[in-house]
């Protein structure tokens, strides 16, 4: 028996974690066991906990904290995982808490890199430490909630009579954490608005799932078998979380949501179900990978002509080199556009336009025809960005010249507010609106060109006006008032010069919008009253997928978590 190779000494602040790919269900199908990875955590514990991440392994239904993971003294490894053969492994609750856990550090790491984010994600719960809940529960669900700052993961019997573990599934994993990244980011984007909004949260989850997968040696190992000239439609990358697919579905479908759909604006209109409107923007993701694979992939092959006929081995190898290219190309440049898009409301036509100009910062110079190709693949999909007030840019270049010193309104958000307040007219706000300042940031990214994209400084402001809903058809909550949100983006750089400016502003299409957005939530059954007033309350609107919270003779609408991956029926949804 030939003796193993022994490993290599772990640096100080390293550990060395046990982590799961995909899923169950494609391990067993493709082989795709457990693979070892090394994380930096310096102040990583038992739990497995960090500065960023801690593991709570509470299960509510049961009322019981299952016992944490151990941290073995050398830090190389977890107590009783590392020894573990492949299908042992998956029945351990200690390698649940640690796949979950590694996967969210992991994929943190991918996301606040120099050239990505360039910046430390904060959580919307105001706490340090997002938490994560392994076996919340017995319910075929997973979920990211604001209020507990924490991701809930759930446990089912699959159709097979097998149990489904949603913290096992690197997909669903990555997803939940997505919302939680996204609600840091922009918590506007979790107010009840429009479907394309919270079609965004779900898209942006995929979105994370993509990533993640994609930087596994692994997987793109199984993804480039045979080394394609292009990616096929359906992959184990491109099938998002199949066992918790094949459990939900009972019609053999072995995935939540397919990537490589051919979907389009035209196809959703009158559509109100927001995982059909993330399926758009999830292909626009898969479209750009296919298209960066394949364009990679082609140069390898012309510059590498006498390897590539060698053999299968050295093409694959130089498939999965692409495919880590166009990986990591691709959720750069559609996932640090979220800088420049508005605070609130977001559509998908200004995301569009917001992908378009943060990749144009980054890279003046468009090598791979990134724009163009995805100028191409917007309009296949119905998307329309819109175009820049040529008028309104060169205003705003002047005023922000003329400051004294640019970095004095970006040094707080009421330094910020001063700015906004003595331009309220440039930037369309209402002077009798109570503005507010949530965000002020800076960036410091990178490009892998060499060129040193513009340190960015952003400014993010909101305000809402009412909108009254008026008769029967609004049901409980006619005679109310639902605020219309609105606010923007404003962009510029360490030496004052303007790059982008995003608009969410009062319309009377927007206010014709919500309003039908309201009637269909309360035709469909999908609002549950939550009067938050003393002594009076609505039992059981948990079971309905928005709360309607009602205070005075405002309403606030605010969307169930636990209902987040409910299987949705297409097609019942529509005006």
């Amino acid at each position: 028996m030939a003796s193993q190779k022994p490993k290599k000494s772990l640096s100080p602040g390293m550990v060395r974690v046990k982590i799961l790919p995909k899923d169950p269900k494609v391990a067993v199908e493709e082989g795709l066991w457990p693979v070892e990875v090394v994380l930096s955590c310096p102040t990583m514990g038992s739990g497995p906990t960090s500065a960023r991440v801690a593991v709570v392994d509470y299960n509510a239904d049961l009322d019981t904290r299952f016992a944490p993971a151990k941290l073995l003294a050398d830090r190389s490894g977890f107590r009783g995982i590392q020894a573990s053969n492949d299908r042992k492994i998956l029945e351990d609750f200690n390698f649940h808490q640690v796949n979950a856990w590694a996967i969210v550090e992991q994929t943190l790491g991918w996301l606040e890199d120099e050239y990505a984010l360039a910046r430390p994600i904060p959580w919307a719960s105001g706490l340090g430490r997002l938490l994560l809940l392994p076996h919340a529960g017995y319910a075929e669900n997973a979920f990211y909630d604001r209020a507990t700052g924490a991701l809930h993961f759930f446990y089912c019997q699959g159709r097979s009579g097998n149990p489904v573990f949603t913290c096992l599934s690197h997909d669903i994993v990555a997803h939940e954490l997505g919302h939680a990244v996204l609600d840091g980011l922009k918590p506007g984007y979790n107010e009840v608005s429009s479907p394309e909004t919270a079609g965004f949260h779900e898209y942006f989850g995929d979105a994370m799932a993509m990533m993640s997968s994609l930087r596994s040696r692994e997987t793109a190992k199984l993804v480039t078998r045979k080394a394609p000239m292009k990616l096929a439609a359906k992959n184990v990358v491109s099938a998002i979380a199949s066992e918790f697919g094949a459990a939900l579905s009972g019609v053999g479908q072995d995935y939540l949501r397919g990537a490589w759909n051919q979907m389009t604006m035209a196809k959703l209109r009158g559509t109100y179900e927001e995982h059909d409107w993330s399926e758009l923007l999830t292909g626009v993701y898969y479209d750009l990978l296919q298209y960066l694979y394949a364009r990679k992939v082609a140069r390898l092959k012309k510059e590498n002509r006498k390897e590539w006929a060698s053999g299968l081995g050295q093409r694959q190898r130089f498939a999965m080199k692409a495919l880590f290219n166009a990986a990591e190309k691709t959720s750069n440049v559609m996932l640090r556009a979220l800088d420049y898009c508005p605070p609130v409301d977001l559509r998908y036509d200004e995301y569009a336009r917001a992908v378009l100009r943060a990749d144009e910062v980054a890279y003046p110079v468009d090598d791979d025809g990134i724009r163009a190709q995805l100028g191409r693949i917007f309009k296949k999909r119905g998307l329309n960005p819109p175009k820049e007030d040529a008028a309104e840019r060169s205003e705003i270049v002047w005023v922000l010249r003329e400051l004294a010193d640019v970095e004095a309104i970006v040094a707080t958000p009421a330094d910020a507010y001063r700015f906004l307040d003595r331009h309220r007219e440039l930037f369309h706000i209402p002077y009798d609106a109570n503005l507010c300042v949530p965000s002020v940031y800076r960036t410091r990214k990178l490009a892998k060109s060499g060129y040193r994209p513009p340190r960015e400084r952003i400014i993010e402001f909101t305000w809402s006006e009412d909108v009254k809903l008026e008769g029967k058809r609004f049901g409980q909550l006619a005679g109310t008032v639902l605020p219309l949100h609105c606010g923007g983006t404003l962009v510029f750089d360490s030496a004052g010069n303007f790059l982008h400016l995003s608009l969410v502003l009062p319309s009377a299409a927007r206010r014709k919008q919500l309003l039908q957005y309201a009637r269909y939530l309360v035709r469909s059954g999908s609002l549950g009253m939550a009067d938050r007033s003393p002594g009076i309350g609505a039992p059981g609107s948990e079971s309905f997928r928005i709360r309607a919270v009602v205070e005075g003779n405002r309403v606030r609408l605010e969307r169930n978590a636990a209902m987040r991956h409910s299987w949705p029926e297409r097609g019942h949804d529509h005006e």
